[in-house]
């Protein structure tokens, strides 16, 4: 109980001294708290809402559930035989047939889609008690009636009369607003427009009698259970279909809608990672330079009878209240966070949401375990540091614990993680496979990583020095009093230095990465793809639009290619659930690939009889040019190919790609099973004007939304605008490692400038200037910013350079030195310092000199 009060005292008396830790803790277990309450909040309302409007037992496709499977673009479906087995099972009451179809494009009468990502297309159940509750009008009863959702509605401004023109895979129809509807429980209905069901069965699906799914009451007594077994055995193919109770099908549906918000909790706990990893090192410094200014104080605790093993509890006690005060903030915050997403979601309608947040047991249990494990890691060198406190160090003026052997150590776990780390960088550009290269290339990344931090003391001080040396003739005396201070602690310096170096190698080396996509794209571009214009589509196009894309005048030709799904048999193995590349023999005036052995003439020519395969399934299957290849097409035959060619890999646009002629898809599969097309590749007539013939080809695609067409330049940019996306979610985690490494050099700075009163005091005393001591802690700053950054670029780069080599030969082929980006995170680090210092020099500066000169007497 004593050591536990002088750990509440000791975090009581520096409570000034671990805001910034505090702050750290907190922003981690925020976004961690916040992930865990909004996935909860989501699914568990989705799961609530569901099992609203969910029958008793629900029979759906196995595997499915009602979206697409294949490229015929249509759900998979019920044939109607099923839906009258489910009928006759014992305990059945009542069985309806229900048709729900996804994406769905729907325009309103301006001709602008309801939504991006498409709208859920439902038919109004038969059963009443399953039915939304009207809010106006009426059920559709006709061919061209619908009911509309009053969510969808009220977002869109969609009124009861209004015409909306609904584009489907059989066929583009329009229908008429008969109603506006809620489901049961006042909530938005999970379909956001209704159909009558013989229509949506005939415009939704392509012909009657087929269901996506089939909804089953069951007679009174009967449990969920019972009924389940029941109709699962009255199927005439019980394996190819799954059966769940109202509570299954919920919470897989609720499961589902969580998913669809992936990216957001992925996200959010990549904000969590980042911050955790770079608070871990604000807060051991913090603890580091506590430790080192109450070195008296553990000394004296050991005079009067304590033993390390007390001293270094009493620390670790220190840093678990810390911990515990961290984590209620955080999980305090991350309510209020995922609160403000759940409000988001449900205005933008991005995805399923809930009213209020949901907060389950784990999510505290976890926050206040992560925030508490963090701390207590960060804490444990200093703790145990400030356990070797000798007793004698209670009686010098001057005392702190021994840093030497330390050092040592970690110089030698340094260099021995940095000459692994090294050789496995190596080993991994010079191995010739990417399975063997892959884990050498993780290895070399994290040990080079373990071997900087370890190293941070040492390197910092190398690095100090060399920009003293760089800048002498302009640092002056203050810089060189700063490079001093910088100098006389390298475990502060380093520990400060590291928090920034870990975001500034990430940052390095994605943008060198990213850098190379793109010159490598753009190579690759120019070289291998002839084709004019690219039609591209979010779902697989209709014939509709293949029919516009065809009949644009100006084109010579037009290349369609389609996926299908295999299994591809070999005399060394077989591949199953293989994507194949259906298309005509017009693609090779559309690319120019590049093969190892072979070419496309026997597989994509009328008649042909070949595939065309990668080299790494050819390697993998011990495959030449004319050796036999079984195609077994799912839902349809089975074709003998060989082998017609052999590609090279190194091309982004072909890599790991699988060809075959669409005349050998056609004689082996019905015709139903046909799948659409995925993309057109177009080229202009001889004497057209390209311009004019892409202008043509884009008004004549504005009726669908869902498909968007580019020429080479506006494809190229796109690319672009794709990895430049990407890289600015990245960037937005790796500001905030930025950011909590800034308060990590404030927290030193701060700290410092406490245990340095009594330098402050004698350089004024000196005849140093209030203004001369913020410039030297502000200089100090930078200097600990710049060794950061230039720490952290060093590793980067090199870690996308290796990266690179390693992906050259699946089209990573051009090494690009992001230099601008470089010579911006210099420039951040300067100003990052100079933001710093701020607050710390202002502290300095104000050091009164006789009051200072009798506190350090």
């Amino acid at each position: 109980m004593t050591l536990a009060r002088i750990a509440l005292r000791g975090v009581v008396a520096h409570k000034s001294r671990m805001l910034l830790a505090l702050a750290a803790i907190a922003l981690g277990t925020a976004f961690v708290a916040g992930t865990l309450v909004f996935r909860d909040s989501v699914t568990a309302s989705a799961r609530s809402s569901f099992a609203e409007s969910t029958a008793d037992v629900t029979v759906t496709p196995r595997g499915n559930g009602g979206d697409r499977q294949d490229g015929t673009g249509l759900p998979a479906t019920l044939p109607g035989r099923v839906l009258d087995a489910a009928t006759r099972a014992d305990g059945v009451r009542a069985a309806y047939g229900r048709v729900h179809v996804p994406d769905t494009v729907v325009l309103d009468g301006r001709g602008r889609p309801l939504s991006s990502r498409g709208d859920l297309v439902a038919d109004w159940p038969a059963d009443a008690g399953s039915a939304p509750r009207l809010t106006a009008g009426r059920a559709p009863i006709a061919p061209a009636e619908l009911v509309v959702s009053a969510n969808a509605a009220a977002k869109h401004g969609i009124r009861l009369g209004d015409r909306l023109r609904i584009m489907a895979v059989p066929g583009t129809f329009e229908a008429t607003v008969v109603g506006l509807a809620r489901d049961r429980a006042d909530r938005a209905h999970d379909a956001d427009l209704f159909l009558d069901a013989a229509t949506a069965q005939r415009r939704l699906l392509g012909g009657p009698d087929r269901f996506t799914s089939i909804a089953v009451t069951a007679e009174p007594g009967v449990p969920d259970a019972r009924l389940r077994d029941r109709v699962l055995a009255a199927l005439p193919d019980p394996a190819g279909h799954t059966v769940r109770t109202r509570d299954a099908e919920a919470a897989a549906r609720g499961d589902a809608a969580g998913a669809s918000l992936r990216v957001v909790t992925y996200l959010m706990l990549g904000f969590a990672g980042i911050s955790v990893l770079v608070g871990v090192f604000l807060i051991g410094n913090t603890f580091s330079m506590l430790v080192a200014a109450r070195t008296r104080q553990s000394g004296l605790l050991r005079a009067v009878g304590a033993g390390r093993g007390q001293v270094n509890r009493l620390i670790l006690g220190e840093a678990g209240l810390l911990g515990i005060a961290g984590s209620t903030l955080g999980l305090a915050l991350g309510v209020a966070l995922a609160a403000g997403l759940i409000r988001i979601v449900g205005r933008v309608g991005a995805g399923p949401a809930a009213s209020l947040p949901t907060v389950h047991w784990s999510t505290p249990a976890v926050a206040y375990l992560v925030g508490v494990s963090i701390t207590l890691v960060a804490a444990y060198l200093p703790a145990r540091r400030a356990g070797r406190v000798s007793p004698m160090a209670a009686l010098l003026r001057e005392a702190g614990p021994g840093t030497r052997r330390p050092l040592r150590t970690r110089n030698l776990v340094a260099g021995t993680s940095g000459v692994l780390g090294t050789g496995a960088l190596l080993l991994a550009v010079r191995a010739d496979d990417l399975a063997a290269a892959g884990p050498l290339l993780a290895a070399g990344v994290l040990l080079t990583l373990l071997a900087t931090v370890a190293g941070a003391p040492l390197l910092s001080v190398w690095a100090v020095r060399g920009l003293d040396r760089l800048l002498a003739s302009r640092s002056g005396p203050i810089g060189r009093l700063a490079r001093g201070n910088a100098i006389r602690d390298p475990r502060r310096t380093g520990a400060t230095a590291s928090a920034l170096m870990v975001g500034i190698a990430l940052v390095s080396f994605l943008s060198l990465v990213a850098a190379s996509l793109v010159t490598s794209v753009d190579g690759q571009l120019e070289r291998t793809v002839n084709a004019d214009y690219f039609v591209l589509s979010s779902r697989p196009m209709t014939e509709q639009v293949a029919r516009v894309v065809r009949e644009t005048p100006g084109l010579d030709h037009v290349t369609a290619q389609q996926t299908v799904r295999a299994d591809l048999i070999t005399a060394h193995g077989t591949d199953r659930d293989h994507d194949l590349t259906a298309t005509t023999e017009r693609f090779t005036d559309d690319f120019r690939l590049a093969f190892s052995a072979g070419d496309t003439r026997s597989t994509l020519a009328p008649g042909g009889d070949g595939i065309t395969v990668p080299q790494a399934f050819a390697d993998e299957h011990r495959l030449a040019v004319g050796d036999p290849v079984q195609v077994r097409f799912h839902g349809g035959g089975t074709a003998r190919l060989r082998v017609g060619g052999i590609v090279r890999d190194g091309d982004v646009f072909a890599s790991g790609a699988t060809y075959i002629g669409t005349h050998v898809v056609r004689a082996h599969l019905p015709a139903e099973q046909m799948p659409l097309d995925d993309v057109y590749f177009a080229t202009a007539a001889a004497g057209a004007d390209r311009a004019e013939v892409y202008a043509a080809l884009a008004k004549r695609l504005d009726a669908f939304p869902q498909t968007k067409v580019r020429d080479r330049d506006s494809y190229r940019k796109a690319l672009h605008d794709t990895v430049a996306l990407a890289l600015d979610l990245v960037y937005a985690l790796l500001a905030l490692a930025i950011l909590v490494a800034v308060l990590g050099v404030v927290n030193t700075l701060a700290l410092s400038v406490v245990e340095r009163t009594r330098e402050m005091a004698l350089l004024r005393a000196l005849g140093l200037t209030r203004r001369r001591i913020r410039r030297m802690i502000r200089a100090e700053a930078v200097l600990i910013a710049v060794v950061g950054a230039v720490l952290g670029l060093l590793p980067g780069l090199a870690w996308g350079a290796a990266t690179q080599r390693v992906l050259a030969t699946k089209g990573l082929d051009t090494l690009t030195v992001p230099w601008p980006t470089c010579a911006a995170v210099l420039v951040g680090a300067v100003a990052a310092g100079t933001l710093a210092a701020w607050l710390p020099s202002r502290r300095a500066a104000r050091v009164h000199l006789r009051e200072a000169m009798a506190g350090a007497g």
